[in-house]
């Protein structure tokens, strides 16, 4: 929002009419050009309203326009209390993590989780993007912690587990890993998509290594 930009005069009626139509935007569709452009006004018409802010912020970084809702969210992280300010800490690592700077991503992640407060899901997701900057130790950490808090589903832990076990070469620990993920929800598709990667994996890795050893392909 442009500092230059007047704030809309509204009534109080009419304030409210907004903030009511905002938040059940929000609640029903969560980020999404709709919710945006509803806190786009609320925003204006209270400066003061940190939720506001988050919710614009989120909702813009879900349609992509990155650096105005990094904007949007510092600014919701200003007028934050205290005990909230992990879930903004994280909005922000996963903007940063979605717009391709994944050790930026990291920083946020970082203070989020150093909160006593912070749910399991902000643990996996620093985890996943620490994967993409192939910090497995400290991934493989944060999944740990992840487990130990609430608000996790553990199928997605798992799986992110087993993308470790596939990054280091364990292919059957991997397998076991989103074995377990179906386990827990049959109908988990990345689980039963990285089976189907990993199957792949074994056997060109047994064809390759009889190739290696003794220049003929094994039966």
């Amino acid at each position: 929002m442009s500092s230059n930009e007047r704030a809309p005069e509204l009534t109080p009626a009419q304030a409210e009419e907004l903030r009511a139509r905002a938040k059940k935007s929000w609640d029903d569709v969560g980020g999404s050009a709709e919710t945006a452009e509803l806190f786009r006004v609320l925003v204006r018409v209270d400066p003061g309203d940190g939720f506001a802010w988050f919710c614009w912020g989120d909702s813009l970084r879900a349609i992509g326009r990155f650096r105005e809702a990094e904007e949007a969210l510092l600014t919701s992280r200003d007028l934050a209390p205290k005990s909230q300010l992990f879930t903004v800490d994280a909005r922000l690592g996963m903007l940063l993590a979605k717009s391709g700077s994944p050790a930026e991503a990291e920083k946020w992640f970082r203070l989020a989780t150093s909160s006593s407060e912070c749910p399991g899901w902000a643990w996996v997701l620093r985890a996943v993007n620490l994967i993409r900057m192939e910090s497995i130790k400290l991934a493989r950490e944060c999944l740990r912690a992840a487990k130990l808090r609430g608000d996790v589903d553990l199928e997605e832990v798992m799986l992110n587990e087993a993308l470790i076990d596939r990054y280091l070469g364990n292919y059957e620990d991997a397998a076991r890993g989103a074995e377990g993920a179906l386990d827990i929800d049959a109908n988990y598709q990345p689980a039963r998509d990285l089976l189907d990667q990993l199957r792949g994996a074994a056997e060109a890795r047994v064809y390759a290594t009889g190739l290696m050893e003794t220049g003929v392909p094994r039966e």
